[in-house]
């Protein structure tokens, strides 16, 4: 994860610069299915020109199958020839950029001094982002919020051995939000889990459910006054239901007071500039990201095999 981390802040780096290359992602709900099928793709230029591209099936039954609702592939390719160079799991893939790129923004906007963390959800991207984010801060405690107290206390019981630092089922998501220095939410909720009236001055959130148009997991209100940051502004414009009410709302002008984060890793924005601000990343997911991880985790296979 640590590895990734620093992975993730370079491939938006060369998103920002040009050197990476994606189209919008295609969503695709077969008659029937609880789920869609997702693909991305993407493509580096330089040094060494690679194609990435994933095909994911979000399948909304799979939890209570035992699986994370995130399965598919990864598929590296020759950016001159397309040879297939690697298949990597799609599930893995995800679950780890996804988290990284969370802590990646933690690290560039959340207060120094923030040491509460509230994560809301208790699914396979609650247990990664347990592990990332106190990569970036040094929190003394985690607070967990779920569907019901049963779930987040289950979810505390099966992750506590491995956590960073003591964690504690909260009896609601308003407890566990009012207390945060930086609020994690990683839903499937269609509707909106967390209020802007919870959030104390300076808090930081990663919104990173609900990336559908017709499903928001955050109150719009958030980004009212916010120093608000995403992935792309074209998948939240296209994407990000909450961002698109906050438009239709008038609480946000437009995608132009939305900053990429690559700009802020690469010095053209401007960030958190005071403690009582309160700093918004929406995660919506990129191809440049699968193909940078992917690209990292066959370069480390063939050093090994060296």
């Amino acid at each position: 994860m640590s590895e990734c981390i620093a992975v993730m802040e370079q491939a938006l780096a060369d998103l920002q610069r040009g050197a990476v290359t994606q189209p919008l992602r295609s969503f695709w709900i077969p008659p029937g299915v609880n789920g869609a099928t997702v693909w991305m793709s993407a493509h580096r230029s330089a040094p060494k020109p690679m194609f990435g591209t994933k095909l994911l099936f979000v399948l909304g039954d799979n939890p209570s199958r035992g699986l994370d609702s995130h399965q598919g592939q990864v598929i590296l390719a020759d950016g001159a020839t397309g040879q297939v160079r690697a298949l990597l799991d799609a599930s893995a893939v995800t679950g780890i950029r996804t988290a990284a790129v969370s802590a990646l923004a933690t690290r560039l906007l959340a207060r120094e001094d923030a040491r509460v963390l509230a994560i809301i959800g208790t699914g396979v991207q609650a247990r990664k982002h347990l592990e990332s984010i106190p990569l970036v801060r040094p929190f003394t405690s985690v607070l967990i919020a779920g569907h019901s107290p049963d779930r987040a206390r289950q979810f505390v019981e099966e992750a506590g051995s491995t956590a960073p630092c003591p964690i504690t089922a909260a009896d609601t998501v308003e407890d566990a939000v009012r207390a945060a220095d930086v609020v994690v939410t990683v839903t499937d909720s269609h509707t909106p889990i967390l209020s802007r009236d919870w959030l104390r001055p300076g808090t930081h959130v990663n919104a990173v459910g609900a990336s559908r148009p017709m499903h928001w997991e955050i109150d719009p209100r958030i980004y009212a006054g916010a120093v608000a940051f995403c992935d792309r502004r074209e998948s939240l414009c296209a994407e990000a239901g909450d961002y698109l009410r906050a438009v239709a709302d008038r609480l946000i002008a437009g995608a132009e007071q939305v900053g990429e984060l690559g700009e802020l890793i690469v010095g053209t924005r401007k960030g958190r500039t005071s403690p009582d601000q309160i700093t918004l990343f929406r995660s919506l997911g990129l191809a440049v990201e699968d193909l940078a991880a992917a690209e990292y985790v066959v370069d480390k296979l063939a050093d090994v095999r060296r």
